[in-house]
């Protein structure tokens, strides 16, 4: 469901810093590796510092992620009616076969065996056909696969924010702390680095330029994405109206199927009216005759 980057080694080459320690993911706003050394478990984990000219502009983007995830995940469980078939559908890309609910299916397949024991040893009684229940259970069945993965080409904008431009950010967010805690060591005069990231330049003027290109870099992928928050709501009002016409499509699937003409669920004159209810009313209008005579 959620791919990830692999995890390297401390014996691989400083210069793939940026794949060291970083995994990507599909909800969630962050996902770094679990390292397994004993002495770094027991070192208190730090808080994501920001410059303060960029801070509001992440912290706005990881609130933004939270809320699209949320949003995402309550639409798959509508679309699909089942929490575990929604779990699947956290992906980036479209599944082959799509998790639908199969009642449909199950009730023509009920129906095609309960018509064929119905008729079994009845041959002389004329019953009603259930082949027009069937085929419209069928056709029903076929429909409701058509509608969940047309929408979810709908939502694709919005998916793939969550499950590929989101970690494009996060991923060089996480380049860019990297370097900002190598620049603050810097200037502090600590030399300690931290592990996984490159090892500390000679100079602290190429520590500033490695921060200030990797904040340049992240700050350029966070605005592309917020390039197209206006997508991921069309998207989402698109699927909203899509999702109050399904149930039209559905009932014109079923009148289509249907063999009997309108005038045909009439009742007669005089249907409908039980024999007691007629029999009461004829004798409370003789007695109200009886009265009127005597006045």
């Amino acid at each position: 469901m959620a791919s990830s980057y692999s995890t390297k080694s401390s014996r691989a080459p400083k210069s793939s810093m940026d794949e060291v320690g970083f995994q990507k993911g599909f909800y969630g706003i962050t996902c770094p590796a679990q390292n397994k050394g004993i002495s770094l478990l027991k070192k208190k984990k730090k808080k994501m510092a920001y410059e303060n000219d960029i801070k509001a502009a992440c912290k706005n983007m990881d609130h933004y992620k939270e809320s699209a995830d949320k949003l995402h995940s309550a639409l798959m469980l509508v679309l699909v009616e089942s929490k575990a078939s929604a779990d699947t559908l956290a992906t980036s890309t479209i599944p082959s076969t799509i998790p639908v609910d199969p009642g449909y299916q199950h009730c023509s397949d009920f129906l095609i065996v309960y018509d064929s024991f119905q008729r079994h040893g009845l041959k002389e009684v004329k019953l009603d056909t259930l082949e027009p229940t069937v085929k419209a259970s069928k056709k029903l069945a076929e429909e409701q696969e058509k509608y969940v993965r047309n929408q979810l080409e709908t939502l694709k904008p919005l998916t793939k924010f969550i499950s590929d431009e989101y970690w494009e950010y996060a991923k060089a967010r996480y380049t860019y702390h990297i370097a900002l805690e190598k620049f603050e060591n810097v200037i502090s005069g600590t030399k300690s680095i931290r592990p996984g990231s490159m090892e500390p330049s000679s100079s602290g003027l190429n520590v500033e330029k490695s921060k200030d290109d990797a904040k340049a870099k992240m700050m350029t992928v966070l605005h592309k994405i917020l390039g197209k928050k206006e997508n991921h709501a069309t998207c989402v009002l698109k699927f909203a109206k899509q999702a109050s016409g399904w149930h039209k499509n559905a009932v014109e699937i079923l009148s289509s199927f249907n063999s009997k003409t309108t005038d045909e669920y009439k009742p007669k004159v005089g249907e409908g009216v039980s024999p007691v209810h007629s029999s009461r009313t004829k004798k409370v209008h003789r007695k109200t005759s009886k009265e009127n005579s005597s006045r």
